[in-house]
């Protein structure tokens, strides 16, 4: 079967692209009934691997269990915290998810492991029908952060930031000398010596995630800016 839309065209969710004899589904692509289709509304893509691939044009993050995120904490209560997503939905982190140690509440202050403001790289521990979320520490990856910079980019567009195999992400860091670490819900904690640079890198990953090649544009762009940073 032929490709089912032009390359680079417009395509709605559901949307079929292509049949899986003849190629396979990849980044923000489903396979349903021998055929691969959009999960998204945005630009579709076919490589020349055979691969299918469907970049979104935005959305809002919605959380789902597993994911890593980076939050804010904007609420501390008497044995748990509110956590701002970038989200329509926040979440509670409890404290038996966060801290190892034994906690008296009687006597302890929760504030003094997580105040509000504070960032935390966290897992969403799961997701009620109802949209309730809840946050765990409990995950190689988690942390509290401090120092760097935070930017936010459309959460659609993380898989295009990490990139395959994670090679877009430690393209950036290896010209910038930085520490990324990138949150589902678009959120991108960047520390380092060149945190500017790699800053302005991520969002010219954002507006372009549409764009073929894009890694080796991000290459060569760093390269040429280097020497104004």
């Amino acid at each position: 079967m032929e490709q089912l839309a032009d390359d680079r065209e417009t395509v709605v969710p559901g949307q079929a692209l292509a049949d899986t004899e003849s190629h396979r589904a990849g980044d923000g692509t489903f396979e349903a009934d021998g055929q691969v289709q959009s999960l998204y509304l945005g630009t579709v893509e076919y490589r020349e691997n055979n691969e299918v691939r469907v970049t979104p044009t935005g959305g809002r993050y919605i959380p789902e269990k597993g994911d890593s995120v980076i939050g804010e904490i904007s609420r501390v209560s008497h044995s748990n915290w509110t956590v701002e997503l970038n989200s329509p939905y926040d979440a509670i982190m409890p404290i038996g998810e966060a801290v190892e140690e034994y906690v008296d509440l009687t006597e302890d202050d929760i504030a003094d492991w997580f105040d509000i403001g504070d960032l935390v790289v966290a897992k969403i521990q799961k997701v009620t029908k109802g949209k309730d979320v809840q946050l765990t520490m409990q995950d190689r990856r988690a942390r509290k952060l401090t120092g760097g910079r935070v930017i936010e980019i459309d959460p659609p567009k993380v898989p295009r930031l990490i990139g395959r195999k994670g090679t877009m992400v430690e393209t950036i860091k290896e010209h910038t000398d930085t520490t990324i670490i990138i949150g589902q819900n678009g959120r991108v904690w960047i520390k380092g010596d060149y945190e500017g640079l790699a800053a302005d890198a991520c969002r010219k990953v954002d507006r372009e995630a549409h764009t073929e090649g894009l890694t080796d544009t991000i290459d060569e762009w760093l390269a040429e800016q280097r020497g104004d940073y």
